[in-house]
């Protein structure tokens, strides 16, 4: 028995011993389904309602802009205020929208710009519910175990992620999209149950009274203050971009005029780009520690554009949808590696606010989604991906030539 114990303790699935792990683990994988199914729901109906490709990438622009503003502020909030309290409170607002999402859809109602503004509020609380988790990990589990605590948490938003694109891309195309917005209300409620029954009690000092803006300021001074740091977030903003920002041309990509696989297909390519994270986020979590932590988060971005480019190139569903799995894999690897390094590089009490400002990336990354709508617009697909491959192996180069810090740091 002892033995089995002491194999638990030191496997990958170790952080899970924590029961508030368990329920922050539980809050953060139902939301994460909620989200990959509005996603998907939503993207369908604007294609069926406009037929625009810059309108259906918009869909995804609008579900991650709020993040620029409220961003920062999540980072500040969740060093400042309690985090359990926060989190309630953000998985109210995304269901209760949600609910009036699917009355909207129920009703055969025609106007986007509502449909853009309800999915804005939803994703408001991206950023809040990342950058929270974020912390409650770090400090129920501990730094020796926040490389498994962290992958484990990505495993389960790609985990049930994966299974939310899917269903729901099933949901669409048998039952109608209301009912995928319906379900992903009830997902968002059972996120906010289990966040309440965390009893861990924020590491935040209640005795800090300055104000906001100025908590806000300090962890900007940290980052601009630091070569090597503006580098870790030039690369985010590339991963967002255009390593997660491939996935707002994936409705075209289903359309009649490139594979023409219909909803269902749409439902497959997102859920190929989860298992894929899912992939990448067991690797992680079974490994003990990382070294040349820079490097590696180089390597990661290197491999996602030569991964667009094999996606610009293909002209069979299937060996795209195995490139876009490639690419939620090292998506994976993206997401933990820049968590680690900015949970490692920060002050004690200022974790918070340095993943804020990562989680800000989140928002300036839309641009990126922008742009790969015009492109796909005016040059196609295939071309949008390719430009895109161009865009991240060049950019990536760049930073790793000219950044020392970044090619040797470890902890």
């Amino acid at each position: 028995m002892e033995s089995k114990l002491s194999r638990i303790q030191h496997g990958p699935f170790r952080s899970f011993l924590y029961r508030d792990y368990r329920l922050v683990w539980i809050g953060a994988t139902s939301s994460s389904i909620a989200n990959w199914m509005l996603k998907t729901a939503i993207a369908w109906l604007v294609l069926e309602l406009t037929h625009s490709a810059i309108l259906i990438t918009f869909v995804f622009a609008v579900f991650a802009i709020p993040s620029v503003f409220f961003g920062p502020f999540a980072g500040v909030w969740s060093d400042k205020y309690s985090r359990k309290k926060l989190l309630v409170f953000v998985w109210i607002v995304s269901c209760v929208c949600s609910v009036i999402l699917g009355l909207l859809v129920m009703s055969d109602f025609q106007d986007v710009w509502l449909f853009f503004v309800l999915t804005a509020l939803i994703g408001s609380s991206m950023p809040i519910v990342f950058v929270c988790s974020q912390t409650y990990i770090y400090d129920i589990v501990g730094p020796s175990n926040a490389l498994n605590g962290i992958s484990l948490w990505s495993l389960g938003l790609r985990l049930v992620g994966a299974a939310g694109a899917i269903i729901g891309g099933f949901i669409i195309e048998t039952a109608g999209i209301y009912l995928a917005v319906f379900i992903a209300a009830i997902a968002y409620g059972v996120a906010c149950v289990a966040i309440i029954a965390v009893k861990h009690v924020d590491s935040h000092s209640t005795s800090d009274d300055s104000s906001v803006f100025e908590n806000l300021k300090s962890g900007l001074n940290v980052i601009r203050g630091s070569g090597f740091l503006i580098g870790v977030v030039v690369l985010a903003i590339l991963a967002e971009a255009f390593g997660y920002g491939i996935s707002a041309i994936f409705p075209i990509l289903a359309d009649a005029d490139v594979f023409a696989v219909g909803a269902f297909g749409l439902g497959i390519m997102n859920g190929a780009f989860g298992v894929g994270g899912v992939l990448g986020s067991i690797i992680l979590a079974a490994l003990r520690n990382l070294e040349r932590l820079g490097a590696l988060l180089v390597m990661v971005l290197m491999i996602c554009g030569l991964l667009l480019l094999g996606l610009s190139l293909s002209s069979y569903f299937y060996m795209a949808v195995l490139i876009i799995g490639g690419l939620g894999l090292v998506m994976a690897g993206y997401d933990t590696l820049a968590i680690l390094i900015m949970q490692r590089s920060a002050p004690e009490g200022m974790r918070g606010r340095l993943t804020g400002v990562l989680v800000l990336t989140f928002g300036i990354g839309p641009a990126g989604h922008m742009v790969l709508g015009f492109m796909t617009q005016e040059l196609g697909p295939s071309w949008a991906a390719g430009i895109s491959s161009i865009i991240v192996i060049s950019v990536t180069l760049l930073v790793f030539i000219t950044i020392k810090k970044l090619r040797s740091f470890q902890s």
